[in-house]
């Protein structure tokens, strides 16, 4: 199930919804603009064995959610369809990255890379 990203302000609200609210053991993150150094939309893998669960849910192929460590840090990760997540990396924050599903990985991207633009105006 895909979640939904917006803006508040100058925060970044990732929005979970459905069964993966009580997989991720969270309903939502929010995050400060000027905290998010980049969004990515390439591809990404399962790679089962790169991180440890912390907390949430795991089955490699079919579902992602929740806090897992890897070398870099602190992940979230909410992930069913690889194709269909973005990336947004942190500073200051928790979590290093945030993985996220959304319906449409290119306008989401678009969304917050334009509210980070006018952040910095």
């Amino acid at each position: 199930m895909t979640g939904t990203i917006k803006i508040e302000g100058k925060n970044l609200i990732f929005e979970i919804h459905g069964i993966d609210i009580i997989l991720a053991i969270r309903k939502s993150i929010t995050v400060p603009l000027d905290h998010v150094s980049s969004v990515s939309t390439d591809d990404l893998s399962w790679e089962p064995f790169q991180q440890l669960k912390v907390a949430g849910a795991s089955l490699p192929g079919v579902i992602k959610d929740g806090m897992f460590l890897s070398k870099d840090g602190l992940l979230f990760f909410e992930m069913h369809d690889t194709k269909k997540c973005i990336t947004v990396s942190l500073n200051n924050e928790k979590y290093k990255k945030i993985i996220f599903e959304v319906q449409d990985k290119e306008l989401a991207a678009k969304i917050i890379r334009d509210a980070l633009s006018n952040n910095l105006e």
